[in-house]
């Protein structure tokens, strides 16, 4: 094992330990009053959602440029970054031919996507110190955690938006319609278990003791807001809390391996052209949706965007992981 790997993820986990605590007891007050029975109104519960999206859901991959830049060597001449924004467009636009030819098979490449980046993205702090194939099932256990569970326990809300942008109807499958809440168990119950496995078979000179007290932890919080919160809720806060901080943190490590230092602030500062850029992307999305009547398909014409936009980006991101790793 390389030690250089060892500190900087060690490194990276004593930035996580600093903000674990305020970022559960915020989520935990979000989901409680959900827990004593009383659910916001429907326009507190949107603009949660779009609160957590808009402060660092979207921008956490608005600095994808940046990042290319240090992993592939680019510089800023016109040909280099001709090169970025080519592939990264095109990549896109494949996605996005998938959906108009088969919706179906879009929807199951996002959600293979969204699975294996959610949890490299929230766990590789530790997982890139594990043999790959270990990695791939802490991943992808803690990726079907986090997509399951708000899909199957809110099949009501759920599956009219997927039904509406890939055609699948969810409520034809017994596993959630007639089972929801035992399958949510069982991929609970999975990743748990892929948890001690890896714990059991990890290489003792790579302890770290918080790592798996901390998850635990994260499971039965976020278990709780999935469980018990309308699943825009839930979803906004792990992909704007959860995700998008904790990979502002990684692009700190990352970006500060070399001369230059970066803070939180000064990589935040930069996702900004790129995040109003999006904001444009999503106003012009809202006016061709009224356009052409589609108001109501708002959110499942969102839904395919960030299917399109997260392909590039998870590239991208497991490239880094895999210049962490030594591999890159």
């Amino acid at each position: 094992m390389n030690p250089s790997h060892q500190n900087t993820s060690q490194s990276n986990d004593s930035f996580k330990t600093g903000y674990f605590l305020p970022l559960s007891a915020i989520t935990l007050l979000i989901a409680l009053p959900y827990l004593l029975g009383f659910a916001p109104p429907e326009w507190l519960e949107l603009s949660i959602f779009a609160f957590f999206v808009i402060i660092t859901g979207i921008p956490h991959g608005a600095v994808d440029h940046i990042v290319a830049a240090d992993v592939y060597k680019l510089d800023q001449s016109f040909g280099d970054q001709l090169r970025f924004y080519l592939t990264y467009l095109i990549t896109m636009v494949l996605l996005g031919l998938v959906w108009v030819i088969s919706a179906p098979v879009g929807f199951l490449i996002f959600i293979v996507i969204s699975v294996y980046h959610f949890g490299q993205g929230d766990l590789a702090y530790f997982a890139t110190l594990l043999p790959k194939w270990q990695q791939v099932a802490l991943y992808a256990s803690r990726g079907l955690f986090l997509i399951t569970l708000p899909i199957a326990l809110h099949l009501e809300i759920t599956a009219p938006i997927i039904n509406s942008a890939a055609g699948i109807d969810l409520m034809q499958f017994s596993i959630f319609s007639e089972h929801a809440f035992l399958t949510a168990s069982i991929v609970t119950a999975i990743h748990v278990l892929v948890l001690l496995g890896v714990w059991m078979l990890r290489d003792n000179s790579s302890s770290q003791p918080p790592f798996l007290s901390k998850e635990c932890i994260s499971i039965g919080i976020l278990g709780l807001l999935f469980v018990y919160a309308h699943p825009l809720v839930g979803f906004g806060v792990y992909f704007g809390l959860w995700h998008g901080l904790n990979h502002f943190f990684e692009l700190k490590e990352h970006l500060s391996s070399g001369e230059e230092k970066y803070t939180i602030a000064q990589i935040y500062s930069k996702t900004i052209p790129f995040t109003l850029l999006s904001f444009v992307g999503l106003a012009l999305l809202w006016f061709l949706s009224g356009a052409f009547g589609l108001q109501n398909r708002m959110i499942s014409l969102l839904f395919i965007l960030i299917s399109v936009l997260t392909l590039p980006h998870m590239l991208l991101i497991d490239k880094m992981y895999a210049r962490k790793r030594g591999n890159g």
